[in-house]
């Protein structure tokens, strides 16, 4: 891959990608944290909370060896995110 291409990929991974892990953890954490918290402090903390892996998508996607494997791994952990999110809006009765 050239070198213009993988740091394209990797600035779209890190931008898309790390949008769709920061809401797949809030919509997780919005199901998850009314347990203990009240439903409009769950949902403050949990997009508060989501912006921690964002940051963390984008130092992987440029700190990962290649391209194509940090786009793999964002990829994967935003998938499993909405999953849980899923799995936790099937659960609660909420939807993600």
């Amino acid at each position: 891959m050239k070198r213009g291409t993988g740091i394209a990929l990797r600035a779209v991974t890190a931008t898309v990608g790390g949008y769709a892990l920061a809401a797949g953890t809030a919509a997780a954490l919005s199901l998850a944290l009314p347990a203990v918290q009240d439903r409009a402090e769950a949902v403050l903390t949990a997009t508060m909370a989501a912006l921690v892996p964002c940051v963390l998508a984008v130092i992987g996607a440029f700190a990962a060896a290649s391209a194509v494997r940090a786009a793999a791994w964002v990829a994967g952990l935003a998938a499993a995110t909405w999953g849980l999110a899923g799995a936790l809006g099937t659960l609660t009765g909420g939807g993600p």
